[in-house]
């Protein structure tokens, strides 16, 4: 995030968001050929891969892109923390998990906690930071929704094959939402600052996370999976205030203690599993 963050001052962000797409998917493809030989998958599950592709990666990379352009890290981190509540609900309307009134109640306290965060940002709240917090909370939403839908197909393939395959198909449709950026960017003006980040984003932000990101959904459900991540986007905040000089408003501190505390209640007994 905060990598991203600074980034987009050199790169426009949806060339940044091919480019770093691009490269991950390239070492994904050759960790996954290596390690598992083949990338085969079953005609009937292709639908599935090329949803999910829309939902998570170029919906997603829309709304977290362009976040990054209208508001703060800080903002967005803490946004991020209700993944767990978008993910649970998906997870319960899909029928993958049963939720129980505790969780429910969990989750009203984390939309809670997001709405202090976004009513709390510094400065006023006008059309361009509005836009910024939404993109945010879209960027939450996909993702929950995305960890969810991908669940079925992890019996039948391995969550490295499932990630990379899910990438294949996102970043020809992202490509072409992005052409005319890419096509525009001024790549002499770019720092070894600014190829230093995209190298970094690809590897720790995109190639690393995702294969322990599904192997966490594939051991434990994505409601589970995502129960830590309140854990990072206080990280982020903090990193923000150190290496980007950004403030965070006690209200939006209270907003991410909410957040933390409502998803701390949906934990506080099993979800049982459908089925």
């Amino acid at each position: 995030m905060i990598v991203v963050k600074w980034a987009v001052g050199q790169w426009s962000p949806l060339t940044y968001s091919v480019w770093r797409n691009w490269l991950g998917m390239l070492v994904l493809l050759a960790f996954v050929k290596r390690t598992e030989g083949s990338l085969r998958i079953e005609r009937r599950d292709l639908p599935l891969v090329v949803f999910s592709a829309l939902i998570g990666i170029v919906i997603n990379q829309l709304g977290f892109m362009y976040a990054t352009t209208y508001t703060t890290a800080t903002t967005i981190s803490l946004v991020l923390a209700s993944i767990p509540a978008f993910a649970a609900i998906t997870a319960s309307v899909l029928g993958h998990e049963r939720i129980g009134a505790r969780h429910w109640a969990g989750i009203g306290v984390a939309a809670a906690g997001t709405v202090l965060v976004l009513v709390g940002g510094p400065g006023q709240l006008d059309l361009t930071s509005l836009r910024g917090d939404l993109l945010a909370l879209l960027a939450a939403a996909t993702w929950g929704i995305y960890s969810t839908l991908v669940k079925p197909l992890f019996a039948r393939y391995s969550p490295n094959r499932v990630s990379t395959l899910v990438l294949c198909a996102a970043v020809p449709m992202l490509t072409v939402v992005a052409l005319p950026q890419v096509v525009h960017q001024d790549y002499g003006a770019i720092t070894l600052g600014g190829w230093g980040a995209l190298i970094f984003s690809v590897f720790f932000g995109l190639v690393f996370t995702n294969i322990l990101w599904f192997g966490a959904i594939h051991r434990g459900g994505a409601a589970r999976a995502t129960a830590v991540m309140p854990i990072q986007p206080f990280l982020g905040a903090l990193f923000a205030f150190a290496l980007l000089g950004e403030t965070v408003s006690l209200q939006q501190m209270l907003g991410g203690v909410v957040i933390v505390l409502g998803i701390w209640l949906t934990r506080r007994r099993p979800l049982s599993v459908a089925g």
